[in-house]
């Protein structure tokens, strides 16, 4: 008795992580960044199994000093999927230092 409770606790915890790990969202990660003229753009991949919308936040910093061009973009991810995120930064010259930042779940 004591053994089949012990596997039916175990078979529940299972069914459990399985739950949870394909009802988990996305796991972006940066690929590569890079500025285009004023178009900003990120390449992410998916490194989890779940699937979902994720933040990206770009932040272009003047490499002369002033203040940062910012903007964000949702975006979408399915499993193992690599996508390209790009965003148009009104008076960026195109040699600013560039920061992206993911963020799930998306806010």
């Amino acid at each position: 008795m004591k053994r089949l409770l012990l596997v039916a606790a175990l078979l529940v915890a299972a069914a459990g992580v399985a739950f949870v790990r394909g009802c988990s969202g996305p796991r972006p990660a940066l690929v590569s960044a890079r500025m285009r003229g004023q178009i900003a753009e990120a390449v992410v991949r998916n490194e989890g199994s779940g699937e979902g919308e994720f933040l990206v936040g770009f932040r272009a910093r003047p490499r002369s000093g002033g203040p940062a061009l910012q903007k964000s973009r949702k975006a979408t991810l399915r499993p193992q999927e690599t996508a390209r995120v790009e965003v148009t930064l009104e008076g960026a010259r195109g040699d600013e230092q560039l920061e992206v930042e993911l963020d799930y779940p998306a806010r």
